[in-house]
């Protein structure tokens, strides 16, 4: 085994052990579209399919606060304080996001 450090901190053992987590389960929407993690809107089409939310800008990959791992570049943690100073995951990508639609509040 290498001595390189494994890119997923947290209850992993391992980064093969973070790819084969079981998806979460996030709750469903009015609008049929799921909650996402990072802004709690009704906007995503599926769980852990990288789509992006279009009021946030997270690119769900399934990850949740159990590590700091994510495509995004910074743990859902730092995505939730960003959005609510910002009005996006991260304040680069306030251009590319939008107000919620009335079927995607909560």
């Amino acid at each position: 085994m290498s001595d390189q450090a494994e890119p997923v901190s947290g209850d992993f053992e391992s980064f093969a052990d973070f790819c084969s987590r079981s998806d979460p389960e996030y709750p469903k929407g009015k609008n049929g579209k799921f909650r996402c993690p990072c802004c709690l809107h009704f906007t995503l089409g599926g769980v852990a399919q990288y789509d992006i939310c279009p009021i946030c800008f997270w690119e769900d990959d399934g990850t949740t606060g159990e590590h700091g791992f994510s495509p995004n570049g910074i743990s859902l943690v730092e995505g939730q304080e960003n959005f609510k100073t910002f009005g996006a995951c991260v304040e680069d990508m306030k251009p590319h996001v939008r107000p919620p639609q009335e079927d995607e509040k909560e």
